[in-house]
């Protein structure tokens, strides 16, 4: 493929990205194929205080594909990067449990998401919690400030996963932690020449497979690494839900 039809594919995925989950951000009841809502998250072993604490109008364009929270402690008083936030569920989450002494910060690129993310924050009455509408390669966070970085089924959705990588290490504390969900190729499932040309708004074409993970959290200076578990959600028969985590030195 050429540079130049290169560029006009990522402009087309991005432009389907931005399409789907401003759908999913105004019109959550529609069958999007995909598990979503409180139901969902339950299924991930979300705590039921946290399902029961939140309003319902919080998790309903929520699409989990794991629970960053399983991977390791969010301590009070610690500043939380939420990336790709979507409506803010997990921000919302993370911001009960940095108490008033901590801070979220949530980032998403779809403007119908962050503005959602923002009502979403005011009816759950958190005011540790902010929202920028923002690409995750580009963060608008000052270095070394977060104590943990957290992301569910978001990093899949862009072609620069590396600069992603290196964005959070940038803003984790030395010592801070890397806590996330993303869909990746099934290892178990059989190569499909059909790929390609499947969605990367529906996390399809956008996957890869768990050890490039890995390769790239190390090239991006991470220490720890693992595929912490494989969570059984699926948007194709070639992808799943994985959990991850990782470590700046």
């Amino acid at each position: 493929m050429s540079d130049a039809k290169r560029a006009v594919a990522q402009d087309e995925s991005v432009a389907a990205i931005n399409a789907l989950y401003t759908e999913l951000a105004l019109r959550p009841d529609q069958d999007f194929g995909w598990g979503k809502g409180k139901q969902n998250a339950g299924r991930h072993g979300y705590d039921a205080a946290w399902l029961d604490r939140l309003p319902d109008r919080l998790w309903e364009s929520a699409a989990a594909v794991g629970n960053p929270f399983a991977l390791g402690p969010i301590h009070p008083g610690e500043t939380v990067v939420d990336l790709g936030c979507g409506a803010g569920a997990d921000a919302c989450i993370a911001a009960l449990l940095v108490g008033n002494e901590g801070r979220v910060i949530g980032v998403d690129v779809t403007p119908a998401m962050v503005a959602k993310a923002r009502d979403n924050a005011r009816l759950a009455a958190v005011d540790n919690l902010e929202i920028h509408e923002a690409d995750m390669t580009d963060l608008p966070v000052e270095d070394a400030c977060a104590h943990v970085v957290i992301s569910n089924g978001s990093i899949n959705l862009t072609s620069h996963k590396l600069c992603v990588f290196q964005e959070i290490y940038r803003v984790l504390r030395p010592g801070g932690r890397l806590q996330f969900a993303d869909m990746v190729r099934d290892p178990a499932a059989a190569a499909s020449p059909a790929t390609a040309c499947e969605s990367w708004a529906d996390c399809v074409s956008g996957t890869v497979e768990p050890e490039r993970y890995h390769g790239m959290l190390a090239q991006a200076g991470f220490t720890a690494i693992e595929t912490v578990s494989f969570t059984g959600y699926r948007t194709a028969e070639t992808t799943v839900g994985a959990t991850f985590r990782a470590r700046k030195p």
